[in-house]
Parts: C-alpha cells; sequence; structure tokens
C-alpha cells in the first residue's frame, strides 16, 4: 500500500513558549519522545486554540499563564465575529517520519502568571525555567529552537512584557 492509499492523520495542536518575569522559558521533558519541549498538546473538540494553549500549560506544569497577542488585523465592533488570538508560528510537525501522522502546531506566545512549576509525571519527565543561552544546550529539535529563539527576539524588540 503506497502513501496515497494510507490514511493521512492531521491533528491540530497548541503549543506555549511560556516566558517568566525573568524572560526565562519554561521546558518540559517529554516522557514518551525523552527531549525538551515547550508545553503544549491536542486541541480539544469544540476548544479554541488558545484555551488548549493554557490548558495543557496548566496540566503539564502547574503554571498558569496568558496569551500574548503578537499582532491584531481588524478592529471589529460587529458581536456576532471577533479575531482569535494568532499563534506567534504555525507548524506541520511529521511526527513519525513517514507523512501519515501530523500535527498542525499553533505556537503561541505566553506570559506566566505563577512561576511555582507542579509536574504532571504522566507526560512528563522533567521541566524547568531555562534562559536562552540554556535552550541552545536542550536536547531539542531545531524548530522548537528556532522558534523560541524568534520568540525571544519578538519580545526583545520592543514588545511591552
Amino acid at each position: 500500500m503506497d502513501m496515497d492509499q494510507k490514511k493521512i492523520q492531521n491533528h491540530f495542536t497548541a503549543t506555549g513558549i511560556v516566558f517568566n518575569s525573568k524572560m526565562q522559558i519554561l521546558m518540559i521533558r517529554h516522557k514518551k519522545l525523552n527531549v525538551w519541549l515547550p508545553p503544549g498538546g491536542h486541541i480539544e473538540d469544540n476548544e479554541l486554540p488558545q484555551e488548549a494553549v493554557l490548558r495543557e500549560v496548566l496540566e503539564e506544569t502547574g503554571i498558569r499563564s496568558k496569551v500574548l497577542q503578537v499582532s491584531s488585523q481588524l478592529s471589529l465592533s460587529d458581536n456576532h465575529c471577533r479575531e482569535l488570538e494568532r499563534p506567534f508560528i504555525l507548524l506541520l510537525e511529521d511526527i513519525e517520519g513517514d507523512g501519515l501522522h501530523n500535527h498542525i502546531d499553533m505556537v503561541f506566545i505566553c506570559k506566566a502568571l505563577s512561576e511555582e512549576l507542579n509536574m504532571q509525571k504522566s507526560e512528563v519527565n522533567d521541566i524547568g525555567w531555562f534562559n536562552i543561552d540554556q535552550i541552545y544546550q536542550l536536547e531539542t529539535f531545531e524548530n522548537v529552537i528556532q522558534s523560541i529563539k524568534k520568540a525571544f527576539e519578538c519580545l526583545q524588540g520592543g514588545y511591552n512584557f
């Protein structure tokens, strides 16, 4: 059976690049993948992406956070339509390396509203706050490092944090 005959599964996910008051980044060591990642996960049915990222960050780390609005395009006054928080980055991640299981990952920049960590042991092996230089030393994926670097530069470039 070739790839055209196999069923492709695309899942929507949300990831939070969470910064604390010291500009450190929240990272988890994922139990299944055994690499460091920003917290995140699948978007549930009838859940908005910005709700999913806040839920996942809280569930995995115990950290309450808020999504930072990167940019707004519209000034809507209609009560029947609103602009959603935009992901900072939108990625297509090939999970198995065969193009059959993909995550459409909406990556948000978030601000921690608390900083005391409470690790969810069922999904996470370790957890911590890391400065930008430490991120480059962690065992992770290239897209994670590039996404965090870009988020850090965005905040350093004048975003009112």
